[in-house]
């Protein structure tokens, strides 16, 4: 084996360390949430609903008081989310702003709007979150059960009680449960992916009437 050859050996093989590092990384980065962004943005938020409930009474302080106004929150990077409302399970201690669209970056800050109507309209309103198996976003999702309670605050300054009648997996391609078929009734459907990551978990909410 000439000089040349054995060259040309060492390009490749380093061309494979490097672009297996640049793999590992991105899927590393990928499978983590954005700490650092989250905070911005719930700061802001908190921020948003602190103004607007403060000349309402006290039993109204968690009343978003906007004309339908969605939130356009800003980070420090300069990239804007708009906000569809907000969603709260004391049971599992969740209390997020909703991001008003889903992709991979969003779902790095706080759960998403995936599809369906705007937050406690006619319909059903699909929300997904993350499962990083700790304490974020919807890790928790799996202790819910038929009867427990989930709030959705929307932006006209209207918070409206779901319950849970339904809980099951589904495979990462099936979206059946986005189904918008409710027969006028408002519904919720929570997505995330299940422990081992291969499903998706699906709990479903009726509004309480």
């Amino acid at each position: 084996m000439d000089k040349g050859e054995k060259k040309l050996i060492c390009f490749l093989l380093m061309g494979i360390i490097i672009g297996s590092s640049i793999l590992i990384f991105k899927i590393k980065s990928e499978s983590e949430y954005d700490e650092a962004l989250y905070d911005e943005i719930y700061s802001e938020y908190e921020e948003i609903l602190a103004k607007e409930n403060e000349s309402y009474p006290e039993e109204e302080k968690s009343v978003v008081k906007t004309d339908n106004t969605v939130y356009m929150n800003v980070n420090s990077k300069g990239e804007k989310y708009r906000v569809a409302g907000q969603i709260h399970i004391p049971k599992i201690g969740i209390n997020y702003p909703i991001v008003y669209e889903t992709s991979e970056e969003y779902l790095k800050i706080a759960p998403t709007k995936l599809f369906g109507p705007d937050i406690n309209e006619p319909g059903n309103v699909c929300i997904v979150g993350h499962n990083y198996n700790n304490e974020q976003f919807f890790s928790r999702l799996s202790e819910l059960e038929s009867n427990d309670k989930i709030n959705l605050l929307d932006n006209k300054g209207k918070r409206v009680s779901y319950l849970v009648y339904d809980k099951y997996e589904v495979s990462e391609t099936d979206l059946s449960c986005t189904n918008q078929n409710t027969n006028g009734e408002r519904e919720a459907t929570l997505i995330t992916c299940t422990k081992k990551k291969s499903n998706r978990l699906v709990v479903k909410c009726r509004a309480i009437t």
